[in-house]
């Protein structure tokens, strides 16, 4: 059995925290239900609105519900073959004509041999679901019994491509884009343990780091990939910052891409912040 991604082990005599601004969060709407440091959010605040079958808006623009019929998807993840969900769904056992906003909803997992068919319901249920990037490792940790380094190679985040191609599937398990190391800007370190750049690196100011992610997550930024081989990026991140910029851009596009240098203009001129306060949300908003 593979060793799995423990939650510290004094977390639970620690007072109750919640995700802040610059936790790297799957589900925005939920940020405030999500726990830390574990990165879950428990079952009450996971099933409350899964009855609400509407369209979901942003700004002037309707977005397409990613439910399932009468289930919401938490996550849903492609490996070898098989794609693995999260759900919120109706408790076994309710009349079939009642209105899904009156049905009692309850977690649970299931897997299917393909995107679009039947699969069958795992056990046991879950008491929460994961809500952040190393918490959904550590939940198909749990799940598949495989290792870190194959879930990071092989595993296909299938809800973020949904959530970026109008509810949409894509049309294969591996949808080029959406692998957990280049989604998610995870590696594996010497000693096996899980690194991701959408948790702050080391020596850098957070704001800062959760600015940076917010353009990566824009659909394409030439200006980000020059600004990251120019001399202000070293004086506006520092040698920490420099670094973690390249390699998170190695991750996202497979190697870091030549450009030519921009001019000393600095990263807040490149890219005024969209709101006063900025929050990091994987992947970006919804499109």
């Amino acid at each position: 059995m593979s060793p799995v991604l423990e939650t510290p082990p004094d977390a639970t005599d620690a007072p109750e925290r919640k995700a802040t601004p610059h936790t790297a969060i799957l589900e925005p709407d939920r940020r405030k239900d999500t726990e830390l440091p574990s990165g879950l959010i428990p079952e009450k605040d996971a099933v409350r609105m899964a009855g609400y079958p509407g369209i979901m808006y942003l700004g002037i623009r309707g977005l397409e519900p990613l439910r399932l019929g009468d289930e919401v998807p938490y996550y849903e993840v492609a490996i070898h073959g098989t794609v693995y969900r999260g759900l919120a769904r109706p408790v076994p056992g309710q009349s079939r004509q009642a209105d899904t906003r009156d049905l009692k909803y309850g977690l649970a997992r299931s897997c299917a041999q393909g995107l679009q068919v039947a699969g069958r319901t795992l056990e046991p249920s879950p008491a929460a679901m994961p809500n952040t990037p190393r918490a959904l490792v550590r939940e198909l940790q749990e799940v598949t019994d495989l290792s870190i380094g194959d879930i990071v190679d092989n595993a296909y985040s299938i809800l973020n491509y949904r959530r970026h191609h109008g509810a949409r599937y894509p049309d294969s398990m591996e949808p080029r884009g959406y692998r957990f190391r280049e989604l998610f800007l995870m590696s594996v370190d010497a000693d096996g343990n899980l690194k991701t750049f959408y948790e702050t690196p080391a020596g850098v100011d957070p704001e800062k780091w959760t600015h940076f992610l917010r353009v990566l997550d824009r659909k394409e930024c030439d200006s980000l990939r020059q600004y990251a081989v120019s001399g202000m990026v070293h004086r506006e991140y520092g040698e920490a910052g420099t670094q973690a910029i390249r390699e998170a851009l190695r991750l996202r596009d497979g190697e870091l891409r030549r450009f030519p240098p921009m001019s000393y203009v600095p990263f807040l001129e490149l890219f005024p912040p969209e709101f006063p306060t900025l929050e990091r949300t994987v992947g970006g908003q919804r499109r």
